[in-house]
């Protein structure tokens, strides 16, 4: 995490004076600037994921695809990232048309090409890509980082002795059991800088074989392996244990639906049996309730604000009174206590009162005030983003939207104690822990 500063004490957190590049949702405007202050939080209990990389299988190929870039590089000298988007399109490729599996990064280009042939070609050149860029928004851009941080691949781009042995064991004496002796095969393919496979016709014992390879059932040695590096944290974790603790309590009480804040409620409580050891957890797990309380209704709040353009505020604010009223849910005093925590994230003493004066707004049913203070953070948000103008400003006690992105409706009164919006890192988490069944 850039601008990390880590610690050992439980009581205290780290901060960021930069966006935690695993955290990063690319595309995303954040006009309150959340993803920094929610992922200091879900970096004290997750500590190697990202929001997108839950896929077991997404690890398994980029193992594979770092381990034949290697292979080939060795040999003809292009590019490790060539090779990779190229291995990359064969492995989706083959899980589609071998088993119809959908579960990977490019899903709509694969299944395009392959209604038409099954013959395709592999290619780093942009009309063969799977993705609009695959660089980007492909393994390559969203799984080597929280490789590195699981301890499977090394900062020069190569794997770990740990991951070496791996795939060596698990990977490539499958695929010699195939006939494909250490996927050879696959290496001469990807030596070609454009080429076609034949899937259903001279490569096809090639597909079968790199499927079941990828088969969305893990074997044991996989389980053995990914638990220790993706669902613990991997042989360097940061968080002293705790992601350990959480794998274990993670599903007890799963409905087989993605992570949420019944099922954070129901880990904080497990936490808590565990005595002395599951305090820094659930802890911590408390602080994410806090956070998310306030951070829901704020986020929703500024979306409802954007719709509402030439309104006074004052009428706004009785509408949200109406329907909201004092939030029972926002425990302000417990908010108060991560105020240090809040300013750390925007390094600014002031972000931290601000968003602790929200907090008690939204407990008092104070609408006017939060709308001030909203608008106040956004312009604080823009201001030292890119020096940019707020989205929305206040001209004659009316609304003026300058920039409308996702307005929206509020959420009933009911839903705000249980939305959950921010994954903290939870939710694949949760998803690598099921993959594995359990941990």
């Amino acid at each position: 995490m850039r601008g990390e500063i880590p610690t050992t004490n439980p009581g205290t957190f780290p901060f960021l004076t930069d966006l935690d590049s695993r955290a990063a949702i690319k595309g995303s405007r954040d006009p309150l600037g959340l993803v920094p202050l929610w992922s200091l939080f879900g970096r004290r209990v997750v500590g190697n994921l990202t929001t997108v990389t839950g896929s077991l299988r997404g690890f398994t190929t980029t193992l594979l695809g770092y381990h034949f870039a290697s292979e080939v590089q060795e040999r003809e000298g292009e590019t490790a990232l060539g090779l990779f988007m190229k291995f990359e399109q064969l492995a989706a490729y083959c899980r589609y048309l071998v088993r119809k599996d959908s579960g990977f990064r490019g899903i709509e280009r694969v299944k395009k090409a392959l209604g038409e042939s099954d013959v395709v070609t592999l290619s780093a050149r942009p009309e063969y890509q799977i993705l609009g860029n695959q660089k980007i928004y492909g393994l390559w851009g969203l799984f080597s980082v929280p490789s590195r941080s699981s301890g499977l691949l090394e900062r020069d781009e190569v794997l770990t002795l740990a991951a070496q042995e791996f795939v060596r064991k698990q990977y490539l004496t499958a695929l010699s059991r195939e006939g494909f002796r250490e996927g050879r095969e696959i290496v001469e393919l990807l030596r070609q800088r454009q080429v076609k496979v034949h899937l259903g016709g001279k490569h096809s014992g090639l597909a079968k074989a790199l499927a079941r390879v990828l088969d969305p059932k893990v074997s044991a040695a996989e389980r053995e392996f990914y638990r220790e590096h993706l669902a613990f944290g991997g042989p360097q974790d940061s968080t002293e244990g705790r992601q350990r603790q959480l794998a274990g309590l993670l599903g007890l009480h799963s409905n087989g639906m993605a992570f949420d804040r019944h099922e954070l409620r129901a880990v904080i409580k497990e936490a808590a049996r565990l005595g002395k050891a599951g305090v820094p957890l659930a802890s911590d797990l408390r602080r994410i309730d806090h956070l998310e309380s306030v951070l829901v209704p704020a986020d929703s709040l500024f979306g409802f604000l954007q719709a509402r353009h030439g309104q006074t505020v004052r009428s706004v604010a009785d509408k949200v009174a109406k329907e909201w009223g004092p939030l029972k849910s926002v425990d302000a005093g417990a908010f108060r206590e991560l105020q240090s925590q809040v300013a750390a994230a925007f390094d600014e003493p002031s972000a931290g009162e601000r968003w602790t004066r929200v907090a008690e707004g939204l407990a008092a049913g104070k609408y006017g005030d939060v709308f001030a203070l909203l608008l106040d953070h956004n312009a604080f948000v823009m201001r030292s983003r890119n020096g940019s103008e707020p989205w929305v400003r206040v001209a004659n006690g009316r609304l003026d939207v300058r920039f409308r992105d996702e307005a929206a409706e509020l959420p009933g009164r009911r839903e705000l104690p249980n939305l959950w919006r921010n994954n903290y890192f939870l939710n694949p988490l949760k998803e690598v822990v099921m993959t594995l069944g359990g941990a």
